[in-house]
């Protein structure tokens, strides 16, 4: 009897031996929001590219969602309605209002030189004779909306630096929605000016108005008047994101760049050459625009080493 419980043990010890250890756990899926700051149908293609992109290089399923405001989805990433964000620096901030483990990742690389940054601009047609603010005085304005960085709150906080009552100033204002439909309402003379973003330039280069490349030529406008740099958006993580997996988001993000998957992405998803890592100081004037003093913007820890593609920018 002995020898044959013997052999019974020996036999299962010699199939688990044989199987090796059990396979780890899945990864549990992620889901990705995402605004739509060029447009609702840019934003459908670039979901469609985010999706089985992020799939493919985390290792789980990424289901993104797109929210018709940043507000909305400030919101989502505060409550863990959402895992990963791609989200303008002012919407991180106010989430990180409300949780202070909103965390920012990695920030968006633009314009030739790789920059890191972008400028809050007013615009003109290009053939217009204004070149400043005075100028426009008892004209037109068109604003993205009222929870737009670059298409209100910056503009607005430029108009004052000049000294100029930017609910007084003008004798109308209208809200597009978003960056397209301001430069559109330029362009065809429903405003007189229009607040959007210039990608940080190449040294040397004027600003142009890259928030109107969905809207036509950027030629057909001209900057007159810009902010000081302003970092561009971030990939920002939820307080309940699992920590063990920044590192992967991280480097996804940092590599992007590297495949012809991820240039795609970059170019026709992000409007992006690559993304850098967030840093410490990035969103002092975002906190100081919303006199969030005592909030600090969460950024992680430089585990990650990304590629860098394209030389950093200049200041």
């Amino acid at each position: 009897m002995l020898r044959l419980v013997f052999a019974v043990v020996l036999v299962l010890s010699s199939t688990v031996a044989l199987a090796g250890p059990p396979p780890p756990p899945a990864k549990k899926p992620l889901t990705f929001g995402i605004s739509h700051p060029y447009g609702e149908v840019q934003a459908t293609q670039a979901a469609a590219l985010i999706g089985p992109y992020l799939t493919r290089t985390l290792g789980s399923q990424v289901t993104v969602k797109v929210f018709p405001t940043y507000d909305e989805l400030s919101d989502a990433l505060a409550t863990n309605a959402v895992d990963l964000a791609w989200i303008t620096p002012l919407a991180f901030v106010q989430a990180a209002q409300k949780h202070r483990d909103v965390t920012a990742l990695s920030k968006a690389m633009r314009a030739s030189d790789g920059g890191l940054f972008y400028r809050s601009v007013f615009i003109v047609k290009a053939d217009s004779k204004v070149t400043d603010l005075k100028a426009l005085a008892g004209k037109k304005v068109a604003w993205v909306n009222t929870l737009s960085a670059s298409g209100y709150l910056f503009p607005r906080a430029l108009m004052k630096e000049q000294g100029l009552d930017p609910s007084r100033h003008f004798a109308g204002e209208s809200f597009g929605g978003d960056h397209p439909a301001v430069c559109k309402a330029v362009r065809d003379g429903t405003a007189d000016v229009g607040a959007t973003f210039a990608a940080e330039p190449k040294e040397g280069a004027a600003l142009e108005a890259t928030g109107c490349a969905d809207a036509g030529p950027v030629s057909d406008f001209k900057v007159i008047a810009s902010s000081s740099n302003l970092p561009n958006e971030v990939i920002a993580h939820s307080p309940e994101f699992p920590p063990t997996r920044v590192n992967d988001v991280m480097m996804a993000f940092g590599r992007m760049s590297l495949s012809p998957d991820g240039k795609k992405l970059l170019a026709e998803g992000f409007r992006a050459q690559g993304f850098g890592v967030a840093v410490e100081g990035d969103f002092d004037q975002v906190t100081a625009l919303l006199k969030a003093k005592d909030v600090k913007a969460k950024v992680a820890p430089a585990e990650a080493t990304p590629a860098k593609p394209v030389k950093k920018g200049k200041k």
